[in-house]
């Protein structure tokens, strides 16, 4: 059976630095694997250079990428808009990849049943050796609230009166939710939403509280009912105050156990969030900390003016806002750029970082034993860093790929990097 080796390199997995640390893949079923017996099996040695393997990073919410929105098709996309968007989506994840995000959660905003009909079979989980894998879909309303909707299009918010059906009506059906989606953002105040917990969860859906006005207590009772995540702290939601914590108290709320405290979103990007806040929110509980980039489709676009929907936004470098608005409509920072700024922001080192995007980004929605760790057992989705948490290149499925993050000053000092952390 053959094997590739990956030697002269550092490891980081469960926020540790392994020094010195050979990492080997079984090359039939692309997962990694526990060092042969026989070293004759090893039919390919990689020769780091004393740079840092970590696993693939994996992001949880993500609105589009390179022009592609992925809530783009409607009851009037015919069956060549869908192929025409399918082609686009390939094109799309292939380019993501570079960026060192093996795995996403592709997020679709409030829509109309039509929308979620057309888009969600297209979000499947796969697992693919030359594009960023789709993990099922982050659905991010419509069962959300009016006061913080934020760029979402009101015409389509919904209430959840009608329990199981109105869920299943508005994404599709049962199969769509089984088959197709990861993530649940819902506001539990919203009439209905928060007896539908449960339901979700039997779906193998993660609930997320989000877009909200929920209180302290309603969020506790989200949680008791089923709730493991809150999506971008600090964005549409009320802001914590010393008797009334919100729903930003959840995050280390006495109320539930320590395990029960749910993750959460954190986009890292020095424009949702003020530096402060983030290092407020992340030493609260590091363990269960999220970065996203809750990107926008203009990421990897250059600036200018976009239209999205019925709405145009405006990209001024990393800073997306509605038009003739200070309405933000979401992110153009890559991921890595979000670690790389965790770093700073929190004085911590880079494996640290790196595992929130890694194995709490993996933990948060259950896929632990197949993506966002050094396992063996789990997919070969791996990204090669410098000591500055740059990546250098990307390996998906053990397939290696060129990166787009590491800037061009860097190339030529590449192989020069010591890992001193």
């Amino acid at each position: 059976m053959p094997y590739t080796r990956f030697t002269n390199c550092h490891l980081i997995d469960n926020g540790e630095l392994y020094e010195f640390t050979d990492l080997y893949i079984d090359n039939n079923t692309r997962k990694i694997a526990n060092k042969p017996r026989d070293s004759n099996e090893i039919t390919r040695t990689i020769d780091l250079h004393q740079q840092i393997i970590a696993p693939g990073f994996i992001d949880i919410q993500n609105n589009g990428i390179y022009g592609l929105n992925f809530s783009s098709l409607n009851e009037n996309s015919t069956k060549e808009d869908v192929k025409e968007f399918q082609r686009f989506y390939r094109d799309a994840m292939t380019k993501y990849l570079s960026t060192g995000v093996t795995s996403l959660c592709p997020t679709v905003t409030s829509n109309f049943p039509s929308v979620y009909t057309k888009v969600l079979p297209l979000y499947k989980k796969s697992r693919l050796s030359n594009q960023t894998d789709s993990l099922g879909a982050h659905l991010e309303g419509p069962f959300i609230n009016l006061q913080k909707k934020g760029c979402h299009p009101s015409e389509t918010f919904v209430d959840a009166k009608g329990g199981e059906n109105k869920l299943l009506q508005v994404y599709g059906g049962k199969d769509n939710l089984l088959e197709n989606v990861c993530i649940i953002t819902a506001a539990p105040e919203i009439p209905g939403v928060l007896d539908l917990i449960p339901f979700v969860k039997q779906q193998n859906c993660v609930f997320a509280i989000g877009h909200t006005m929920a209180d302290y207590k309603t969020g506790v009772d989200a949680i008791e009912n089923g709730c493991t995540m809150i999506t971008h702290l600090y964005n549409a939601m009320p802001q914590p105050h010393h008797r009334d914590a919100g729903v930003v108290g959840l995050i280390n709320t006495p109320a539930v156990p320590p395990s029960q405290t749910p993750y959460f979103g954190l986009i890292c990007d020095g424009v949702h969030i003020d530096p402060s806040m983030v290092n407020l929110a992340y030493k609260s509980n590091p363990t269960k900390c999220v970065l996203v980039t809750d990107a926008m489709h203009m990421i990897g676009l250059p600036d200018g003016e976009y239209k999205w929907d019925d709405q145009v936004i405006v990209k001024t470098g990393d800073r997306l806002y509605l038009k003739n608005t200070d309405t933000l409509a979401g992110a153009a920072t890559t991921l890595p750029q979000c670690v790389r700024n965790l770093m700073k922001w929190a004085n911590i080192g880079l494996p640290e970082a790196v595992k929130a995007v890694t194995n709490t980004a993996a933990l948060s929605i259950g896929i632990e034993n197949e993506k966002g760790f050094l396992n063996v057992g789990c997919d070969a989705d791996l990204v090669v860093l410098n000591q500055d948490g740059f990546v250098t290149r990307v390996y998906k499925l053990g397939n290696e790929i060129s990166s787009s993050d590491i800037p061009q000053s860097s190339y030529s000092r590449e192989h020069k990097i010591q890992a001193v952390l």
